[in-house]
């Protein structure tokens, strides 16, 4: 009873002769990225419930408002590097593959000009009116220190 229950059948040959296609279908995605950044950029997307068109508006006007400071984050996250932003370039839309979600994405922020240096300095921007309050509190307790210090010297 015990020994059916763990008995390994011996594969079928005639799956083993059964192959695939080398070419892929004309309606699988075309993988310019890699496949675990191109999923979690499309969960991010999908996360941040924004448009591809809302993003490129956004970011063609430089209106860090309309993205918000977890958005830009995330864009400066998605970031491609050099060799991925050089097949996106390349890619035709004459091309027999589509893209998918994250490629179509990049591509369409890739088309404006200097976009993750606008995203850089669109994060810097919507940060720095906090960045500034927190230097002035950390200075105010330097200045409070200081004179605590010069008060114990005397």
């Amino acid at each position: 009873m015990i020994e059916t229950l763990f008995v390994v059948n011996a594969p079928n040959s005639s799956k083993e002769s059964t192959r695939r296609p080398v070419l892929p279908s004309p309606n699988q995605e075309n993988r310019v990225l890699d496949p675990k950044k191109a999923q979690n950029i499309a969960i991010s997307l999908r996360a941040l419930n924004v448009t591809i068109e809302e993003v490129c508006e956004a970011l063609s006007e430089g209106n860090a408002d309309a993205l918000g400071t977890e958005l830009l984050e995330s864009l400066l996250r998605m970031a491609p590097t050099k060799e991925e932003e050089r097949r996106l370039k390349e890619y035709k839309n004459d091309s027999p593959f589509k893209l998918g979600l994250a490629e179509r994405f990049l591509k369409a922020v890739l088309d404006i000009p200097f976009a993750f240096k606008r995203v850089d300095t669109m994060l810097y921007v919507a940060n720095f009116g906090s960045e500034v309050e927190y230097l002035k509190s950390s200075f105010d307790t330097l200045e409070a220190q200081a004179l605590v210090s010069a008060v114990k010297f005397k």
